[in-house]
């Protein structure tokens, strides 16, 4: 009996770290996909402003001196090799030479008294080119960047999956931050959705104000350091993901630009035109030209194709821009603010405002005693199965600290309310 009983506690082991091991290859394969798609990004936006700054002007020149520019240098980074944004890049660079040559050849042939209408129309036809190969441009962008979206999507489900399963598992906390750079994989590429002219594509019920910060912080790596405050005002449906998406670009920017043990303060002031979102940070204050330049990007005086972001975009603003204008909100910026940092405020008007219907009130039978949160040995609280997570009420002055309750419920929920629940990009 005894020796049956080893047998198969041996069995049940051997199990066990069967799976733990297999667990932990699949982290390392989500880990990976992870952090080629976000490679595959980053030398995207290499090679678009190479095409905007370099290749279409390069090409413009030989129809502005004949005979000139005949070559352009061109080479794609090794992680775009067998993608899309690679072909539909190549063709355009493709189109563009052949009309200037067409052009060029035109020009070159054309009697002494055609050659300043060959010279308009030449303009013409390179202002066409450069259009065109912004449109082109811009489609790529936004095909690349939406399969990016659906891709990581579908990793960010998996995640939960292996996160639900493994609650108190050593793949718990990988799973945990690979969560988190998915969420700010998929915000990155939301943003080249929306400059290459795409949609948001996730339908919100009526959500409440704190949920819709909170549902923004869940896309951000230090969201601790945010301290918002709580409204029961909604926002109608249709106004729900591009202010979560908004207030995350951000929040985003307001992370990044302020030390990392500063805070990040978020208020919601309720008057009787709308409901303004207030963001205030302690960064680097900014001078009063880049103060007039983002106003002009966020107010639509000042915009710009998605070629013309540069090779180290910031597109924050002019996602903001973008969002602010189409669903009927604004966004404004000042600085310096009380802390010598920089303010943006959201104004959302009253016939975006609603009021969600109150839940049912609870019971009056006392509720079960609470176990004790356990915790990972870095402080990630662990999630049972089965359990619906919702943040503890604060009480007095409390500062969140990696590792509370508090602060994994909140990135939890965040995380749960910013991940689609339908595919986007679709």
């Amino acid at each position: 009996m005894p020796s049956a009983l080893a047998l198969a506690g041996g069995g049940a082991v051997w199990h066990l770290r069967g799976s733990l091991r297999a667990e932990r290859r699949r982290s390392d394969r989500l880990q990976r996909h992870a952090e080629n798609l976000t490679r595959q990004l980053r030398a995207a936006e290499l090679i678009l402003g190479q095409v905007a700054d370099e290749v279409v002007p390069a090409i413009q020149a030989a129809v502005v001196r004949p005979g000139a520019g005949q070559g352009v240098d061109f080479t794609l980074p090794d992680a775009l090799t067998g993608t899309v944004i690679a072909d539909r890049v190549r063709a355009v660079v493709a189109s563009v030479a052949a009309a200037m040559r067409q052009v060029q050849y035109d020009a070159e042939t054309a009697t002494s008294v055609q050659v300043s209408q060959v010279k308009q129309d030449a303009d013409a036809a390179a202002a066409e080119a450069q259009r065109a190969a912004e449109e082109a441009a811009q489609a790529a962008v936004r095909s690349f960047a939406a399969s990016l979206v659906v891709i990581a999507s579908k990793v960010s489900r998996q995640i939960s999956e292996g996160v639900r399963r493994h609650a108190g598992g050593e793949a718990y906390e990988t799973l945990v931050t690979i969560d988190r750079l998915v969420q700010q994989l998929l915000l990155v590429a939301q943003n080249y959705v929306i400059l290459g002219g795409g949609k948001l594509s996730r339908r919100w019920p009526a959500t409440t104000f704190t949920d819709v910060v909170q549902a923004a912080m869940g896309h951000l790596e230090g969201f601790e350091r945010i301290k918002h405050e709580e409204s029961d005002v909604a926002l109608t449906s249709r106004a729900v993901g591009p202010a979560v998406h908004t207030i995350a670009v951000l929040l985003d920017n307001a992370l990044k630009y302020s030390p990392s043990s500063a805070s990040v303060d978020v208020r919601l002031l309720n008057g009787h035109h709308g409901l303004t979102v207030r963001i205030d940070d302690a960064g680097l204050q900014m001078n009063r030209e880049a103060v007039m330049a983002a106003r002009q990007t966020l107010n639509g005086q000042k915009t710009a194709p998605v070629t013309q972001h540069g090779a180290h975009p910031r597109t924050g603003f002019a996602v903001a821009a973008v969002l602010a204008r189409e669903y009927g909100f604004s966004v404004d910026l000042e600085a310096p603010n009380s802390y010598r940092g920089t303010s943006v405020q959201l104004f959302f008007p009253s016939h975006l405002l609603t009021h969600v219907p109150e839940e049912p009130a609870a019971s009056t039978q006392p509720a079960p005693a609470v176990p004790a949160p356990q915790t990972t040995s870095t402080g990630l609280t662990v999630r049972r199965r089965g359990a619906a997570l919702a943040p503890r009420q604060p009480t007095g002055d409390e500062h969140a600290q990696p590792g509370r309750p508090s602060v994994v419920a909140a990135w939890a929920a965040g995380t749960s309310r910013a991940r689609p629940t339908t595919p986007e990009g679709a």
